[in-house]
């Protein structure tokens, strides 16, 4: 992607930050990050004379339309979304605004833009709800929130517009990603809440009995996954799983946190949410090694000390 003029959408949140910082490793032109900053952070941004920052919502297309027209990228990582199963659940028409009318947006600019060399989106593994194994061949029937419907739905969409105009296009199933610049706070990941939770001496509350598994991948791998995904010879829609193919117990996520920070907090268990019926959630990683090469990099106990050094050192706690 040497001299490559790329757009990131939802570039000031985490994932769109750490691939930004990898996109910079690898000489890219230029890069246009889209973010209306509802949930990004702005000031995290690299000090970078590449990087061209917007304020839009993906949603409203009038607010990027003629930016990204001008703009032409040659590849765009799609990570804008209305982001979380509970905020979903919550607010389900700004949910559906933002993750099929916003990518569908996007698809529609897109497919004008001779210049395209790859449209990568990257949707949930919550699309996969309860089931036992997560492979991308498998059947599948999202509807337990209106976040895991949206985003497959969009995933169809890239599908589509694959398909109807020859846009080459792949998506990416995202598994659990924390890491540096991830706020805590309501409708934020497990990880992150636990990190300023025991940073503060508080109890890290586990909703269930903490024999709960999640398929836990560092930010960096996520990044990874996303270039290799961007510079690979795939443009049909297809779709392949991030994750690492590797769970951990929630319990045992809790105590590494614990030990990391040096806290004295307790872990409390509390019920379950309503929406919440997943026990169990791991990706089968095999048709990304294969197709894509992706091997992740970073394994959990050097991510996650990765990622609480960056909380006790550069994340301010804002109550």
């Amino acid at each position: 992607m040497n001299n490559a003029k790329i757009l990131v959408t939802g570039g000031a949140g985490a994932i769109g930050l750490n691939l930004i910082e990898r996109l910079l490793r690898c000489e890219v032109g230029q890069i246009l990050v889209l973010d209306d900053l509802s949930s990004g952070y702005k000031n995290y941004l690299p000090d970078d004379e590449r990087i061209i920052f917007h304020n839009s919502d993906i949603g409203k297309i009038e607010s990027y339309r003629s930016v990204m027209e001008e703009f032409k990228p040659n590849y765009v990582f799609h990570l804008a979304a209305h982001f979380a199963n509970q905020n979903s659940v919550d607010h389900p028409f700004k949910d559906v605004q933002a993750n099929i009318i916003g990518t569908m947006n996007l698809l529609e600019i897109c497919k004008e833009n001779t210049e395209l060399k790859k449209f990568v989106y990257t949707s949930s593994s919550c699309v996969y709800g309860d089931a036992a194994i997560m492979r991308e061949d498998d059947y599948i029937y999202p509807h337990e929130t209106p976040y895991a419907i949206n985003k497959y739905t969009a995933e169809l969409y890239v599908k589509y517009y694959a398909s109807m105009y020859s846009l080459p296009c792949v998506s990416i199933r995202v598994f659990n990603t924390y890491g540096p610049y991830e706020p805590h706070g309501a409708y934020r990941n497990v990880i992150p809440n636990f990190i300023v939770r025991a940073m503060k001496g508080e109890p890290l509350n586990i909703t269930g009995d903490g024999t709960e598994t999640r398929d836990f991948t560092f930010v960096g791998n996520t990044a990874q996954l996303l270039t290799l995904a961007a510079t690979s010879e795939v443009t049909n829609g297809d779709v392949f799983n991030g994750g690492t193919g590797k769970p951990t117990q929630i319990i045992d996520l809790a105590k590494l946190i614990i030990k990391y920070t040096n806290s004295s907090s307790e872990i409390v268990f509390i019920e379950r949410r309503d929406w919440d019926a997943v026990k169990d959630r791991l990706s089968d990683i095999s048709k990304s090694y294969k197709i894509l090469k992706y091997d992740p990099e970073v394994p959990l106990e050097v991510g996650l000390k990765k990622t609480v050094d960056w909380y006790m050192n550069d994340y301010k706690i804002e109550e």
